[in-house]
Formats: structure tokens, sequence, C-alpha cells
């Protein structure tokens, strides 16, 4: 208690909107477990006498709302030596804080066996700590490092000690370590934000209190070493390396981690480092984690990197001029992989910067990045301070330019939406290498590299999937895993989320999986549960069209994937042939079709699957009837109906305002 007690201290002036929170008006209960249990209103605390009443609520309180089932409650309570009258006992505290805590009855209610507790999120303080943070995260992916700090302040602020101190329940210990992990990941978000605007002196203090209580914990040492480094103290700073070092060794037997030795290095090596924004900051490198399956791409790896050679920004390079790669392809085909992948394997030749931004054009629940949030993001990579990052959107790409003008830099702006998202992101800097991705052709500037990701030729999608299944088990039926490969399209998400859940069934054949993806029906199904959900990136792919893209799309998915032809796609919708192949045109540079050839197209298997789960009885003009009949007309390759066609029923038919709906929709 002391360090918390401490932290209450130096951020007083933090602890107003707690007061704010938990003190609203006449007899509004706030619950608070971001430390010891306490219920309090205007009129001072709620008291709960009894171990059982505290763990009873504390139950409650940490489900957030939701249910909890009398069984979890006897356990929270009891644990393994449940009495026989268990279940009576809990009936009668619910009625005891009913009768003496009429206010906490109001908001207990019966849900199925168990209870539930229904109060309003304001009034739950981990609620508010978790909506705090999550601003407090938005704010610094938008480059505005200042308003983050102030978030990050005020939601750790709600925190008294560990969370529900004093309740120990072995039921409720994984949630309570929970709530503790993430109070201290946040604090090190906001360490970190510290550092990189320049007040290491004043969070030396904290950070020592804090790797005194968490001596193993890595990232905390790193942060106050390179805090003591900035203020002076370099002999300090290498003693606690030191320290940790021979503590991780002795009581985990490891060494340590890639985040404190590059500070260790860091501080070795001092003055080596250009002077200047960056100087003073480690965030140079956000790359993100890389696959660890990573497979095949050979050709594609040895494009990148002689287009990264030509501009110097590789070993053996001698050009003058930036590179560009830009790498498009469907969703689920591995552009962002080979983009870290590429990242990584030139990162010792871009030394002074390896930047990763999300521009976020197809990500769920999310609004793509501006140029001006990304320019905030990628100035802050290069430790430039929130107060001097500029505030216009000019300013800021010319101050991005100037920086990036003498540095051998690697950026990779990632899910980007079109070109203009991402101009006053290109810096024109020779030995500077910047990858994009992006599920659109990307055609409005000249690139040193344009690459069109395909799928995976059989030979790596059975690597991939062997690597991930294991080597033994998919030797053993190499034929099926070909068959997996085959039904997955080649595509590298799918061959993934397949493997990943052999991998998960033990008692699964290779074989019984390749049974399942067999049935077209339920081929989407069984690659979009629990282990991965491969509709979801569709469905980013289908949001991000037009309405009369999105119309054509799923009239696709009554057609054959290998034969899509303009004409007979025009008669199904009604629009011209014309209009028609603008549409198609326009989905083969979204890569949801393929060009095959003049007036030729295809659909990817599971695309195709997917649009056929979006077809409805308007997607046709007319209706279903006067569809299929137009169909049948232009089916004449084999004379057999297509399984979409011969299952529409002659007898279904479209009238009043389905019909009307269906003229407008291909119209």
């Amino acid at each position: 208690m002391g360090l918390d007690s401490l932290t209450g201290r130096i951020h007083d002036h933090l602890h107003a909107p707690v007061v704010s929170i938990f003190q609203h008006g006449g007899s509004v209960l706030n619950y608070r477990i971001l430390g010891p249990l306490e219920i309090g209103t205007t009129s001072g605390q709620v008291r709960l006498p009894g171990s059982k009443r505290q763990a009873f609520l504390g139950a409650l309180l940490l489900a957030g709302g939701m249910p909890v089932s009398l069984a979890q409650l006897i356990d929270t309570v009891w644990g393994h030596q449940a009495p026989p009258t268990a279940i009576k006992q809990i009936r009668n505290a619910a009625s005891d804080l009913r009768r003496s805590h009429p206010e906490i009855g109001e908001q207990l209610l019966m849900a199925g066996d168990g209870y539930q507790l229904r109060i309003d999120e304001d009034r739950l303080d981990a609620k508010v700590f978790s909506r705090g943070v999550a601003r407090a995260r938005r704010l610094v992916k938008e480059g505005l490092v200042a308003d983050a700090l102030e978030e990050y302040r005020s939601a750790l602020s709600l925190w008294r000690g560990s969370a529900l101190a004093g309740l120990e329940r072995p039921a409720l210990q994984a949630q309570v370590d929970g709530l503790n992990e993430l109070r201290m990941t946040v604090l090190e978000e906001r360490f970190e934000l510290e550092l990189a605007e320049g007040e290491h002196k004043s969070i030396v203090g904290e950070l020592a209190l804090w790797v005194a209580e968490h001596p193993l914990r890595e990232r905390l040492i790193s942060q106050l070493m390179l805090a003591l480094y900035r203020s002076g103290s370099q002999a300090r700073a290498l003693t606690i390396h030191e320290q940790a070092r021979q503590r991780l060794k002795e009581e985990l037997g490891v060494d340590p981690g890639p985040e404190l030795r590059e500070v260790h290095q860091y501080i070795l090596v001092n003055g080596t480092r250009r002077t200047g924004y960056g100087a003073q900051s480690l965030r140079h490198n956000n790359l993100p984690a890389r696959s660890g399956n990573f497979t095949g791409r050979l050709l594609e790896q040895r494009l990148i990197e002689k287009a990264a050679r030509a501009a110097g920004a590789a070993r053996g390079g001698a050009g003058s001029v930036p590179a560009v790669v830009a790498i498009d392809g469907m969703a689920g085909v591995g552009k962002t992989t080979l983009a870290v992948h590429a990242a990584y394997h030139l990162a010792d030749s871009c030394p002074d910067a390896q930047l990763f931004v999300d521009m976020s054009a197809c990500s769920a629940g999310k609004q793509p990045l501006t140029a001006w949030a990304a320019l905030g993001i990628l100035l802050s990579g290069l430790g430039v301070p929130p107060r001097g990052i500029p505030a216009g959107l000019e300013e800021r790409a010319t101050t991005w330019r100037r920086l990036m003008a003498d540095r051998r830099a690697l950026i990779v702006l990632d899910d980007v939406a079109d070109t203009q998202q991402i101009l006053p992101l290109l810096t024109g800097a020779p030995g500077s290498l910047t990858i994009v991705t992006s599920r659109n052709r990307l055609t409005e500037f000249m690139s040193t590299c344009q690459l069109t990701l395909q799928e995976m030729s059989p030979a790596e999608g059975g690597e991939m999937f062997s690597r991930i299944a294991g080597e033994k088990r998919a030797w053993r039926e190499r034929a099926a895993v070909d068959d997996i490969v085959g039904l997955c399209g080649g595509l590298p998400l799918a061959i993934r989320i397949a493997a990943a859940k052999l991998c998960h069934r033990p008692s699964w054949t290779v074989a019984y999986l390749a049974s399942r993806l067999a049935d077209g029906g339920q081929r989407l199904s069984v690659l979009d549960d629990e282990d991965g959900r491969i509709t979801q990136v569709f469905q980013q792919s289908y949001d991000g069209l037009t309405y009369r893209q999105q119309h054509v799309f799923r009239v696709l998915g009554r057609l054959p994937s290998d034969n899509i032809e303009p004409h007979t796609v025009a008669r199904l919708t009604g629009l011209s042939a014309a209009r028609i192949d603008q549409l198609l045109e326009s989905l083969v540079d979204a890569h949801l079709i393929e060009a095959m050839g003049p007036g030729r197209y295809r659909i990817h298997e599971l695309l195709h699957a997917y649009a056929a789960q979006l077809t409805d009885a308007t997607d046709v003009m007319d209706g279903p009837e006067v569809g299929r009949d137009r169909l049948l007309a232009t089916r004449v390759t084999d004379g057999r109906l297509p399984a979409q066609v011969a299952g529409i029923p002659r007898e279904l038919s479209v009238t009043g305002p389905l019909r009307r709906a269906a003229a407008c929709s291909s119209g």
C-alpha cells in the first residue's frame, strides 16, 4: 500500500475525477473493486459485514453486470468445502442484502439459477477504467500523445491498491489477476509515453518503486534504466540491469529479453546514434511480431530485396532514389505477413527506423486512418515529442520529409485504402524503403515494385499446413493434406485456420478434416469457429464496396465460380453490358474476382461460397422465377443446371413491395 499512497500523492491533482464519478447525488451506489471492495454514496460508505457476503458481491461485480451461476457463487464463497446448506445460504445472503441494503437489492436480480447485479457502467470503477484506457489507446493511434497521457493518468488514478485486496478467493483469482495485469500493462504504456515526451526525471522515483514491487517485469526495468540514463545516472542504470540479469537467471533460469537487451546496448553505445529527434527515443522499431510459420514467397522476397537494393536500402545497394514496394491481393492472401517478414529481413540495412502503421482501411469496427493521424504516429516513432508535432497536415508532412531526408529507414504502411490516403507519407528520401499493402490495386503512384500476391502453390500450402499441424501427422496423410490445401483454394489464411483446427483436435485425422471441408455447403462454417473467422475478412472487403458493386458481387454467388461472363451477369441484374463490364473490372481491382481473359472472370472458391451466402431473392431482377429462366437460357455449356439454379422453386414469385425492391436494386 505504500507504493499506491506515494503514487496517489504524485498525482493528487488527478483524483478529482474519482470524486465526480463516485459521489454523484442521492442514494446512487458506486462500486469500487480496484482496491479493497467499497460501496459508496454521497452520505458515506455502505458497510457490508461478513466475508461471505463480500465474496458474494465481489463475484457479481467482477462479472461486470453479467449473470453468475449458483455453482460459481458457491465455489467463490466456500471453494471445495461447501456445506450441504450452501444453496440455502446463498439465497439467504441475497435476501439479507435486499433487506439490509435496499439500494443494492434494487439492482440484485435473479438470472437463471444464479444472480446478476444490474448497475450503470459509470458506477463501477473497473468499467470506467477500461473505457478510459480505450480512449487513451485511440488517442495514441491518432498521434495525440499529450491527450492520451491525460486519459492514462485519469484512468490509473482510480486504483487504490490490488483489485479486491483483502478478499482472497481462489475462484476469483484468475479474474483478479487479469485486472491487476491490465493495470501494470497500462502503467507501462503511460511510462512509455512520458519517456517519449521527455519526462524522465519526474518518473524515476515512481518507476523505482514499481520495479521494487515487480522485480521480474522486464519492460518496467528497461523503462527505469532509460529514465535513469537520461537523467544522468548511467552507472545506476547499468547496475539495475545487472541486478535484473542475475535475478532472472537465478529465479527463472532465463536471460534478459530483447527489450531489456536493447536498452542495455543503447546505454553502452551512448553517443553513437545521431543527434536530434530520435536520439532520445527507442521507439524507432514498432514492427509487429512476425509469423513463426512463414512459408514460401521466395520470388516475392527476391523482388522486394531487389527494389531495396536499387534504392540503396539493402546490402550491396547503391541507388539514390527511394524504394516503394506495393503489395496487393485478396483478403487472407498474406500481404501483411509478407510485408512484416521482408521488413525484419531488411531491418539491419535500414538502421535509423523501422516503423509500422496500420492504416485500417478494412479493419472491423475502425475508421481508416487519416494521413494526418498517420504522420503523427510516424513522427512520434522517430522520437518527436508531442509538443514538436505540428498541428496541420502540410506542416506534419514537411517535418516528416525533413527528418527522413538523411535517414535510411523502412516504413510499412499496412491495409491502405487508396493512393490518396498515403501520398503525404511517401518521403522521397533516397536509401529508404516503404512497403505498402492493400486489398485494392494501387495504380496512381509510381512504385519501384508492384506485387500482386497470388494464392499459395500446392507445395507451399502443404508446407505451411505441415508446420502448423505437425510434420509427422501431415506426412502420414500427405494426400489428405493436398486435398485440404486445394479445398482452401491455396488461401494462406484458410490453410492456417484449417491446420490450427487440426492441431487443437488430436483425435481428428487429416482425412476427416478434409471430408468436412469437402462439403461446399459447410466449408465456410468449418473455417469460421473459434480457430478463426474467414468470413469476417471477406465481409470487410464487401463492406468497402459501393451499392452496385455489392449487388453484382452477390449475384456472382449464383454463377459457376470459374466461368463468369459479363452478358450473363447483365441478364441476371438487368444492367447494361457496358455497366456490368465497369463493375466487374472494379471488382478485379478490389481483388474480389480475377480476369481470366477478355470477357471471362473467375472468383475464388471461398469468396464464391461467401457471395452465395449473401445472395437473396431481390438480387436477380424481377425475382427468382425470371432470374431462373434467364440463367437457364444462358447455360448451354453442358446441358446441366447449376445447383444454385436448380434449387429455386418455380412457384416462388415476387410481388408488391418485394417486386419494387428488386426493380430498385437492379435499376
